[in-house]
């Protein structure tokens, strides 16, 4: 588990992953290598995943967010389809969902011709039998940050 200094470490962290150690250690009230130490240890149990850096998707030419729906032919093969559309371009995200479909992927691509040819290789997929788009027309928050708390509520 984390304990409340974990917290602060991984607040910040989420906030900027190129905060520095010693600016960390400040902020807490700790030493520069105490921080180390405690994100070395976040890292191994696996809390902290890895470290990205987050691009403007406009700015490099992929404005068109768009969420795919995904039904199946055949439940059983749920993960293994997931896979496949994993490895399309474009694929940000592949979740298992339960209500309507199966499947929920969110792809950027460069505008509509490009959703199209995503959209023709998911449903080239042979255990794909339907799927619904949405088309995201503006976005106020899009954010990988968890809410880190002691307080659970």
């Amino acid at each position: 588990m984390i304990d409340a200094i974990d917290e602060q470490i991984l607040t910040i962290l989420q906030e900027n992953a190129r905060t520095p150690n010693a600016e960390i250690a400040r902020h807490i009230g700790m030493t520069a290598s105490a921080i180390f130490e405690r994100i070395k240890k976040l890292e191994k149990q696996g809390i902290i995943k890895s470290y990205e850096v987050r691009l403007c998707p406009d700015r490099i030419g992929l404005p068109l967010l768009a969420f795919v729906l995904i039904s199946l032919n055949e439940i059983s093969k749920m993960h293994m389809t997931g896979k496949q559309i994993a490895e399309i371009p474009g694929v940000q995200e592949v979740h298992y969902i339960a209500g309507k479909g199966s499947i929920l992927a969110k792809i950027r691509t460069a505008g509509t011709l490009d959703l199209e040819r995503r959209l023709d290789q998911i449903n080239q997929i042979k255990n794909v039998s339907v799927t619904e788009t949405t088309i995201v027309l503006k976005t106020d928050l899009e954010s990988m940050s968890l809410p880190i708390s002691r307080e659970k509520n």
